[in-house]
């Protein structure tokens, strides 16, 4: 991911800290002291903003990305040039395609862009590879994100193959939400993670809200009933 440094070192923050906040990465705190102090020394800091194009398909990746504010949008486009989202990349987490991609030295075969004020860590694919070799916490910390995202890739696929669009929608805002009620999306954005039009869109949110599922604001939806969008979503 040349482009990443190469394009957001201008952001670069200097008062943020050396090494991935541990409340974030609490594995990576039980490095040993030579490890932790090459993690430290090696280490890139970047700082961008919402919307800032990080990755395009076919870059080579060189080095591991660990989130530690906002988030990163891993998303492909369709042959009609429709994006859709793969997943979203949030703090205390780490891209698993990037990963893979540099261990095995391929190209990466999506695009990234922030989601947010975002802020990441990179470390160098060959230190990456080091610590991985030598630190059980390290390779504590790929399989893991390689298990979490794993399962929800497959629930992605499972979703778009044989779910309907009014679904696949619930299930989008059950899945922003956190947990919490309201979801800060406009049509547009929806649109761009679900590869379809924004009419499409639009048509689905006035059916949910016609029956009192959601409600709609500018920039803004808020779930009124989570139990029946959630029976919806599955």
């Amino acid at each position: 991911m040349a482009s990443v440094s190469n394009r957001v070192a201008r952001g670069y923050d200097r008062r943020m800290s050396p090494a991935p906040i541990p409340d974030l990465f609490p594995s990576l705190a039980t490095l040993s002291a030579d490890s932790r102090a090459l993690l430290e020394a090696s280490v890139t800091r970047i700082a961008c903003a919402g919307g800032t194009p990080l990755v395009a398909r076919g870059d080579l990746v060189t080095g591991a990305y660990l989130v530690e504010r906002g988030a990163l949008r891993v998303y492909y486009v369709s042959a009609e040039g429709r994006e859709g989202t793969l997943y979203w990349v949030e703090p205390g987490q780490s891209c698993i395609l990037a990963l893979n991609c540099m261990f095995s030295r391929l190209a990466y075969p999506a695009w990234v862009e922030s989601e947010g004020a975002t802020e990441v860590t990179i470390v160098p694919g060959d230190v990456y590879r080091r610590l991985f070799a030598s630190e059980p916490a390290v390779q504590s910390f790929t399989f893991d994100v390689l298990s979490g995202r794993l399962f929800e890739l497959m629930a992605l696929i499972e979703e778009t193959a044989s779910q309907g669009l009014e679904a696949r929608v619930a299930a989008f805002l059950l899945r922003r939400a956190k947990g919490g009620a309201a979801v800060a999306v406009t049509q547009d954005q929806i649109a761009r993670h679900l590869a379809t039009s924004r009419e499409v869109v639009s048509r689905v949110l006035r059916g949910l809200v016609a029956r009192r599922l959601i409600a709609t604001t500018q920039g803004r939806i808020t779930i009124v009933d989570p139990p029946a969008l959630r029976g919806l979503a599955e």
